[in-house]
């Protein structure tokens, strides 16, 4: 049910009239994929949290995603949250063009092989690319676009 969170009273409100894109705040490769988003949207077109903040992990339990574990990132667009696979087209598809044309030609990949590649690339990217010490941080220009 879509925005089903906004009767959940352990899901503090928000705005939620943007894609709302759930990261990992310490993960290089996560964080890199932000700003790489922020560097190619100037309109703006999505929002950002790390699920290291009190309103994902919130949206996590609600969705019964493991915030401690964080086997997923999420984008949670229209009320609806797009995982794995079909969060990175979800991704996509808030980007302007050409990024937009490929989340959604993307959607040919069957979610069985999409979900498999996500998967291995999420269980090997701290190993690959590495954590932070902190969390990512919004440059001035940009924070507007980052929930707190």
């Amino acid at each position: 049910m879509p925005y089903s969170y906004r009767d959940d009273p352990n899901v503090p409100s928000f705005d939620d009239s943007a894609p709302l894109v759930i990261f990992d705040g310490l993960c290089v490769l996560c964080a890199t994929g932000v700003q790489w988003m922020l560097a190619r949207d100037p309109e703006g077109a999505s929002k950002f949290a790390a699920i290291q903040q009190p309103l994902p992990r919130a949206l996590y339990r609600h969705y019964n995603l493991d915030a401690d574990r964080f086997d997923t990132f999420m984008v949670l667009s229209n009320g609806i949250p797009y995982t794995r696979w079909q969060g990175a087209l979800a991704a996509a598809r808030t980007m302007p063009q050409p990024w937009r044309l490929l989340g959604n030609l993307g959607r040919i990949v069957p979610n069985v092989i999409g979900d498999r590649i996500y998967d291995w690339v999420q269980r090997n990217r701290l190993q690959w690319f590495g954590t932070r010490d902190t969390c990512l941080m919004p440059d001035p220009k940009t924070a507007h676009r980052f929930l707190k």
